[in-house]
């Protein structure tokens, strides 16, 4: 913030620059008395950039461009929540801090973006559990298949332990601005999929080969074709696979929904994500607009998470008017499918993530199905 000089006082031929809220002398100016007039305008100028070196204006101060890449497409809620937030924190800093949005995935996948933040080409992203999971490892057994039945799960869990996930995320030279996720996700496909025995005559899609999925489908005996993102719906259309995993609101912003039929009515995960800013980077916001921009971050993401929600209810009745068939497997085959899928987890070991983290997550768990 600039200092306004105001007063200036002449004793023992020197000038006594003076700032009254403080009453301490700047520094000392001969006095022009003894200097010819002729210097006189050069010593002024002198002044003034010394005085707008120690005091630069606040207006003039350096602008903060965070650039955020995300794999959600342009149109999206996602995309849109960001939008909202860049608007929202424009206003509130003067446009002292700005977000630059890049959708759709066009910087790569998460590994892809997660590299770039490292070398200061973006400054954060919006990333689902496989992006968090390469931050801080114990985030991806959010992401185990049969682990939550319900949103109500998820939100109890994420109650006690999200702070031990965001001190992790810390650690490791990040900072999650907010919570979001793109719901519960289902096997959409060419061919209708009751059980592990269908699935096994599919073109499965892995995303990227990680290593839950790896575990999961080795357990199903499925051998999968691992993909980006990106590269998903050009492989739905050349063949090259038949059967993917999203959100039913995924599913239609990225028109995989347009080359497959059938949806397998039942959850296979949850898809948590988070807003992230290399620590740095949110470091160089000014410290009195850092908690303005978390806040705006926070509050239009839990608005998102709402929406997410309620889209997805919506997602799945639009897909059926689409001509989306929903497959109902029986209960003993969606059992099959769970129990294959935990036992896939539990040959994993603790460079994946911390069983004990895994553990206290399961015991949260069935004290509130217990409960309920």
């Amino acid at each position: 913030m600039g200092i306004r000089i105001v007063d200036c006082r002449f004793r023992n031929n020197w000038y006594w620059i003076v700032n009254k809220k403080f009453w301490t002398s700047l520094f000392l100016l001969p006095s022009t008395r003894h200097l010819s007039w002729a210097r006189f305008p050069l010593l002024f100028s002198l002044v003034l950039l010394f005085l707008l070196a120690l005091f630069p204006n606040s207006s003039s101060a350096e602008k903060v461009i965070l650039k955020i890449g995300t794999l959600a497409p342009e149109g999206s809620s996602w995309v849109k929540a960001f939008r909202d937030i860049n608007r929202e924190i424009g206003q509130k800093t003067g446009g002292q801090v700005t977000i630059r949005i890049f959708p759709g995935g066009v910087l790569g996948d998460e590994e892809d973006m997660l590299r770039k933040i490292k070398v200061g080409q973006i400054q954060g992203g919006f990333f689902t559990g496989g992006g968090l999971g390469l931050i801080f490892k114990d985030i991806k057994i959010l992401v185990i298949p049969s682990l939550f039945e319900n949103y109500q799960e998820v939100d109890a869990l994420m109650a006690k332990m999200s702070g031990y996930f965001e001190k992790g995320i810390l650690d490791n030279g990040f900072k999650i601005m907010g919570w979001g996720e793109s719901g519960f996700i289902y096997l959409f496909s060419k061919l209708p999929i009751k059980n592990a025995a269908d699935l096994r005559k599919g073109k499965v899609w892995i995303w990227e080969d990680t290593a839950i999925g790896r575990a999961v489908f080795k357990e199903l005996g499925i051998n999968a074709i691992p993909l980006g993102i990106p590269d998903v719906l050009v492989s739905l259309q050349t063949g090259m696979i038949d059967t993917v995993y999203a959100s039913p609101a995924a599913a239609i912003s990225m028109q995989w929904f347009t080359r497959v039929s059938y949806m397998t009515n039942v959850p296979l995960s949850y898809s948590v994500g988070a807003a992230v800013l290399q620590k740095s980077a949110f470091e160089k916001i000014p410290p009195p607009l850092r908690a303005t921009v978390e806040e705006i971050f926070q509050r239009h993401l839990v608005l998102l998470k709402e929406n997410v929600r309620k889209e997805d209810q919506k997602a799945i009745s639009v897909l059926t008017k689409q001509g989306i068939k929903l497959v109902s497997p029986s209960p003993k085959d969606v059992k099959e499918m769970q129990a294959l899928s935990l036992k896939g987890v539990d040959t994993l070991g603790e460079d994946v993530f911390s069983k004990k983290t895994l553990a206290e997550a399961k015991a949260l768990l069935k004290t509130l199905r217990k409960e309920n």
